[in-house]
């Protein structure tokens, strides 16, 4: 649980740098983060997922506060929907992948990390 949040939590504060690249960069973050972790096959998805999300979310929010909502104001009179929303599941989907790219990168170089089994008591 705690790498999941600590995934979480590292994809929101590390997206930033991703945006020197442009809106794939968060792609790289999450890969990054993926790798560094090990976190379980639908876990890290579910982490990354959460914190594309989030990131995407905040960084767009203050984009479009810094404009004054003008491009949203006129992409919601084309799409009838709030623009907002489908931006953040992209922003959530890039970091879900991305995430469980870079967990099963290391699983193929370093190998899977296995938990040894007790019989017994543990000692």
């Amino acid at each position: 649980m705690i790498k999941f949040l600590g995934g979480i939590l590292a994809i929101f504060l590390f997206g930033y740098l991703g945006t020197f690249f442009g809106w794939w960069g968060i792609v790289l973050v999450a890969i990054v983060v993926g790798f560094a972790l090990q976190i379980k096959g639908g876990w890290s998805f579910l982490s990354g997922l959460l914190g594309g999300a989030l990131f995407f979310g905040v960084y767009t929010y203050i984009l479009d506060s810094r404009n004054g909502s003008q491009l949203s104001g006129m992409m919601q009179e084309v799409l009838t929907f709030p623009p907002f929303w489908p931006t953040v599941a992209i922003g959530g989907l890039l970091g879900g992948l991305g995430m469980i790219t870079g967990k099963y990168a290391r699983d193929t170089f370093l190998g899977v990390e296995t938990k040894p089994k007790y019989r017994g008591r543990y000692r």
